[in-house]
């Protein structure tokens, strides 16, 4: 997990210094926040019987974006979001004390359209954004847990949608944003998947 963020944010860093057409349009964004899950991931199965894995439970979150054609209507941006470690509660029969501690970090990449319709001159810009990637769950449990058999690092395409604002204030620049990342669970009953990320971000460049 490590290196997947290290090796995104080298990427990321060395995008946003390679000359491309449109001086100023280019950006790098810096985010923290909140990640939190409003969907349960399912049922799996042990040799105790059944046992219903929840949503989890809220964490911080940070990230770092790369906006590209940002003075235009419709923009382009790459972004690499990740959510700290949560609980995911379990319950069932014979989950009592440290049988069934369950808990995970996401990693979500994505590459989106970004669609802002005030100008760029102005204080505040609303924008929306849709796109696509991955997303990956790191799951972590006891040694002797009952979940050592239905959980190990679980990856997901993504849809990923959002809204948030740019604002310029003074020499200060950032954004509020709200993303919806998507995806079907990988277990098999599992509801769909919607992870977000409520962050604000510091525009450099």
């Amino acid at each position: 997990m490590k290196r997947t963020l290290l090796a995104f944010g080298a990427f990321l860093l060395g995008a946003a210094i390679i000359p491309v057409p449109g001086h100023g349009q280019t950006r790098l964004i810096p985010q923290m926040g909140l990640y939190t899950s409003v969907s349960d991931l399912g049922t799996v199965d042990s040799s105790d019987g059944a046992l219903d894995v929840g949503e989890h439970e809220t964490s911080l979150a940070y990230g770092l974006s790369l906006d590209l054609a940002s003075a235009k209507t419709v923009g382009f941006r790459i972004a690499g979001l990740y959510g700290t470690k949560s609980e995911v509660p379990v319950g069932g029969i014979g989950c009592e004390g440290s049988a069934c501690d369950l808990r995970s970090t996401m990693l979500g990449l994505s590459a989106s359209a970004v669609l802002r319709l005030l100008p760029a001159s102005s204080p505040f810009r609303p924008y929306l954004l849709a796109g696509g990637g991955v997303k990956r769950y790191d799951f972590e449990f006891e040694s002797d847990s009952q979940l050592k058999d239905a959980f190990g690092n679980e990856s997901q395409a993504t849809v990923v949608l959002g809204l948030g604002f740019d604002w310029s204030l003074a020499l200060l620049k950032g954004n509020l944003e709200l993303a919806d990342y998507v995806s079907n669970s990988f277990l098999d009953d599992g509801d769909r998947q919607h992870d977000f990320f409520l962050t604000v971000g510091l525009i450099l460049g």
